[in-house]
This record gives C-alpha cells, structure tokens and sequence, in this order.
C-alpha cells in the first residue's frame, strides 16, 4: 500500500490536509459533574479517544467522492472504518477504528451542465470509536 498521513487498511488514501489543517484532539471521556458545594464529581469511565479534522483547499470532484465514499453504506462504504493514523499519544503510526463526523464542501467553478468541476472548503472529521 502507498504511504500516506492518513488512509484506510482496505488502501483508500485520503488527501494530504491542508498546511494548518489536520488537528488532533484527545478527548478523555468523563462521568461527572458537580457536588452541592460545587466541587467536581466523577470518573474517567473510558480510554482517550482520538479526532482528527482535516481541511482541504480544493478537491476534485473525483476526490470529494473518493473520501465521501468511504463512509456511504449506499455506496459499499461503512460508517466505521479502520485507518492508519499517526497517534500523538505513541508517536507512530497506528491503526484505529473511526467513525465519521461532518463532511462538508463547497461546489466551486461549474462546467456548462451545472456539475461542479472543483469542490473548495472541504473538511472531514474521523473520531476514534
């Protein structure tokens, strides 16, 4: 399989992010809230879990297809996927089972028939199931 920053172990490669783009969050789930004397009250009730949000300038709209494809059940897609990631938390690459977020996009410059010829803006997120 051809390297990539991020790309599915089925070989699907998804866009290098845009310079800027592709953060990382780790977000650490909690059950919790605040006693009467509003002190917090709680446990960590799971791992870490990773997002990564990616932002492309441009994309074909070929490539906009390939990426919304991945998580279209109509389409042989499913809504988790397992991709190989780079992990902050290990400092390598690792493969983790994600599921979708949003994935946005803005049809830009169309050809005589109305089909955009260009997607601009495009964003997708992947969070660690």
């Amino acid at each position: 399989m051809e390297s990539a920053y991020i790309s599915t172990t089925a070989g699907v490669i998804i866009p290098t992010p845009a310079i800027g783009s592709g953060s990382v969050t780790i977000s650490t789930l909690v059950d919790g809230g605040r006693n009467t004397s509003g002190n917090f009250v709680g446990s960590v009730i799971g791992d870490d879990k990773l997002k990564i949000d990616c932002k492309f300038n441009t994309l074909s709209p070929q490539q906009f297809l390939n990426l919304l494809k991945i998580f279209d059940r109509n389409q042989g897609g499913k809504f988790v996927n397992t991709f190989r990631v780079y992990d902050p938390r290990i400092g390598a690459f690792r493969n983790i089972k994600m599921y979708a977020g949003d994935r946005t996009g803005t049809p830009y410059m169309l050809d005589e028939n109305f089909y955009p010829t260009l997607f601009r803006d495009v964003s997708a997120n992947i969070i660690e199931v």
